[in-house]
């Protein structure tokens, strides 16, 4: 059985620690520290001191029951990568029966409670582990997708500064062909000039040995 100290009672009752240790006192129950362990014993001595102070008799109230709830708070990420809280509530309820008035019934029942709280409490865990474990799985998924798209985005890129750059390249080699054909004009057609004048030439010089014979 685990062990409940002052500070972790007080908490169940909602009230400081400093005003139990005081009623623990009040009760004869001597605890120093909210560290302190407490008995079942201690606390039955403390309900009996409660119950004469509030003037109620002890046959009207032969247990106590007291209900302490916690709520965990679990983010998950759904398909499409948003985030939602999803919420887990666990509710532990204990029964203090004075001993000298308690029947085997009572003890059979309070057994059963606490068996109860102790199934209930494991399938909350084990709830909150699968919503972890699916939280998990779901980042991973959004991760794998998103890393993907970032990929295919970078390839693409790189293809249009491929294509751009293989474009820039045919322009500039169409240009510098141009300005090459340009250049070459006036030499072309100081070649044409000389072969015309060597023609005309050997075409003289053919008339005039013609006219001599």
């Amino acid at each position: 059985m685990a062990v409940t100290t002052v500070a972790q009672f007080a908490a169940e009752l909602s009230k400081p620690a400093g005003t139990l240790l005081d009623q623990l006192q009040a009760a004869g129950v001597k605890k120093s520290s909210a560290e302190d362990s407490l008995s079942e014993s201690d606390k039955e001595r403390l309900l009996d001191h409660l119950r004469s102070a509030h003037g109620t008799a002890a046959a009207d109230r032969k247990k106590i029951t007291l209900v302490k709830k916690s709520t965990t708070e679990i983010k998950q990420a759904d398909a499409s990568g948003k985030a939602r809280t999803i919420q887990v509530e666990v509710r532990k309820k204990r029964t203090f029966v004075r001993r000298d008035d308690a029947s085997g019934g009572d003890e059979a029942s309070s057994a059963s409670e606490e068996a109860e709280l102790v199934r209930r409490e494991e399938e909350a865990q084990a709830q909150a582990a699968e919503l972890r474990q699916q939280e998990v799985e779901l980042a991973a998924k959004v991760k794998a997708r998103e890393d993907a798209e970032r990929a295919a985005r970078e390839a693409a890129e790189a293809r249009r500064a491929e294509e751009q750059a293989a474009a820039e390249a045919a322009v500039a080699a169409q240009a510098a062909a141009a300005a090459a054909a340009e250049a070459a004009k006036p030499e072309q057609v100081a070649e044409a000039r000389q072969r015309s004048s060597a023609a005309a030439t050997a075409e003289a010089a053919a008339l005039l040995i013609a006219a001599a014979v």
